[in-house]
């Protein structure tokens, strides 16, 4: 596709119209569509028990108020998004970070920005799941959202949770000796509450607090050793085996998303959203068929690929086929008007009268 053709398209495309104009949203723009999309991506449910929240970047240098700078990441500069996703990278629920001080009209506004992000995500699930289901899903964050109110409040609504924890968010801490070997753990579990706090020294001491899991079983985790120069298995308390295992759903959708960038940087926000959600779409239509799929996997380029091989050849059929008008014994109405005729086209498979004919060819 030439660029005049790519921006002659964009210029058509109309995200949401002024009547939905909402000074309390600065998505306004584009929030009709991410609402579609969400009610799209949900037409086969929640169908892995296994759900992570996490942080995405979409990569934009527009001029907009918008656009967060993160040091340290792959894409510094971009759309900040919240992602709520299966272990193998479905999407199941997206939503576009607006400011730390949007306005909200919920009755979490006095919440931390982690605690609002993960109940906002998780409110259709939990109003479309039956209590007895919800008990056997399980929902991984890291430490950017994870607090005790939290967990504790998912674990009173029926939802089991693990993720990793600040200690400048717990009050009593578990100590550990700095010079501890790999693998060394303390714990402290709240029987009222029962909520596991678990800290392990790794290469520094990491802290994560669950309702589901504990420290047995310990299963090894390969970790490399600088004094015999190779890696070595070291035993971790079951907690953050099943951390490592499901966490990285966000990263992994957010991965195939990254092969599926356009070459055209762009200087309107909303076309950028717009591209995502495209990227989005085959990324979740991968996971499904490399899911359901008994043979060969397929990768998210070559899936694109096929997609686009498809459309190109549905177009070439098009060019080819022969649109010539023909008289035929029995009359009958034009296609396009109320007019009765004997022309018939062959390449479109109906009547079309003598006026019409120039009009739709």
């Amino acid at each position: 596709m030439s660029r005049n053709r790519f921006e002659s398209m964009k210029a058509h495309i109309k995200y949401s119209k002024a009547s939905d104009n909402n000074p309390n949203d600065k998505g306004w723009r584009v929030r009709s569509l991410i609402n579609l999309f969400q009610k799209n991506i949900l037409q086969f449910g929640y169908f892995q028990t296994a759900m992570s929240i996490d942080e995405m970047m979409i990569k934009s240098y527009a001029k907009t108020s918008l656009k967060q700078f993160i040091r340290g990441k792959p894409i510094r500069f971009g759309l900040k998004m919240w992602g709520l996703c299966t272990s193998n990278g479905y999407l199941l629920g997206w939503d576009l970070y607006c400011g730390k001080n949007q306005i909200e009209t919920n009755v979490l506004m006095k919440c931390a920005l982690g605690s609002r992000v993960v109940m906002n995500l998780l409110k259709d699930f939990l109003h479309n799941t039956t209590p007895r289901k919800i008990n056997l899903y399980h929902v991984y964050f890291d430490n950017y959202f994870t607090n005790f109110d939290l967990i504790l409040h998912l674990r009173n609504i029926g939802l089991r949770a693990t993720g990793t924890i600040r200690n400048d968010r717990v009050k009593i801490k578990n100590e550990i000796c700095k010079k501890a070997e790999r693998g060394t753990f303390a714990v402290k579990n709240d029987k009222n509450s029962q909520i596991n706090y678990i800290t392990v020294m790794d290469s520094k001491p990491v802290s994560i607090a669950s309702t589901a899991a504990g420290v047995n079983p310990t299963l090894p985790i390969k970790r490399y050793s600088s004094k015999e120069h190779e890696k070595k298995e070291i035993q971790f308390p079951h907690a953050f085996h099943i951390y490592n295992k499901y966490m990285g759903g966000v990263d992994t959708h957010d991965a195939h998303c990254n092969n599926l960038l356009p070459s055209i940087r762009n200087k309107k926000w909303t076309w950028v959203v717009f591209t995502r959600l495209i990227q989005a779409s085959i990324t979740n239509s991968v996971v499904i068929y490399n899911t359901a799929s008994t043979g060969n996997k397929k990768s998210t380029k070559e899936f694109a690929l096929d997609i686009a091989k498809h459309y190109l050849a549905n177009r070439e059929k098009e060019i080819t086929q022969t649109h010539v008008s023909k008289r035929v014994e029995k009359q009958s109405k034009c296609s396009s008007c109320p007019i009765k005729t004997y022309k018939f086209c062959k390449g479109c498979n109906a009547y079309v009268c003598k006026t019409c004919f120039p009009n739709t060819h």
